[in-house]
């Protein structure tokens, strides 16, 4: 076992004890193994992961695991079906909150957290051609409707125009989020949040002085 392996191993500790069988707390023990198969899915990839340390990290079987999603790759969509949904319901109390709070929103969500991990992740596992790639593309519509909203109503911008400027701040919370993934020691992580922030500054300031013209 290499060092990377030793310390990846040494941060995914198992929970103290283990219910045998199938537990009888149904929604308790598909919401542990969620959450450790996020986490464990996040960090090692879906490949290199078993069921049964999965099993072993929420405190249950791989009897129960299998009750619950049948298969390997049943879970592994259940994780990505679950963290798309909680995310959308954590950004619901920024609607209308202007750009900048939802953007900061956005930022913390994807701060290194075990849905962003997952995410990187597998999208580096499997690429397009998997179940990720329709339900992440979902999910990115979703935050450039969300933005474009934002904008649209603080800068009077028309549909199209607000939508595309949206776009523009997307993509560079998504590219400043893999930069900070390769570069941990030249540049702070504050200062990768001042550079979102920014660009979307400037991003509102144009639609501003453009008054809102265009489609």
């Amino acid at each position: 076992m290499g060092k990377a392996d030793k310390l990846e191993s040494a941060a995914i500790a198992p929970a103290k004890g283990r219910v045998r069988g199938v537990s009888k707390n149904s929604a308790e023990a598909r919401r542990k193994i969620l959450d450790s198969a996020t986490l464990i899915f996040g960090r090692q990839g879906f490949a290199r992961t078993k069921t049964d340390e999965i099993a072993d990290h929420a405190g249950y079987g791989q009897a129960t695991v299998f009750f619950h999603f049948k298969t390997k790759a049943g879970l592994l969509e259940a994780c990505l079906e679950e963290a798309l949904a909680r995310a959308k319901a954590s950004l619901v109390p920024a609607e209308g909150s202007g750009t900048l709070d939802l953007m900061q929103r956005l930022d913390r969500a994807f701060d290194n957290s075990p849905t962003a991990d997952l995410f990187a992740r597998m999208l580096a596992e499997f690429g397009e051609n998997s179940v990720i790639h329709p339900l992440y593309a979902d999910f990115h519509e979703h935050l450039r409707q969300l933005i474009a909203a934002e904008l649209a109503r603080e800068t009077g911008a028309g549909g199209e125009k607000a939508y595309l400027a949206a776009t523009a701040i997307l993509s560079m919370m998504v590219g400043v989020h893999a930069e900070q993934r390769l570069e941990t020691k030249r540049i702070e992580r504050g200062q990768f949040r001042d550079l979102l922030l920014s660009v979307t500054r400037l991003v509102m300031a144009d639609l501003g002085q453009s008054g809102g013209a265009g489609p």
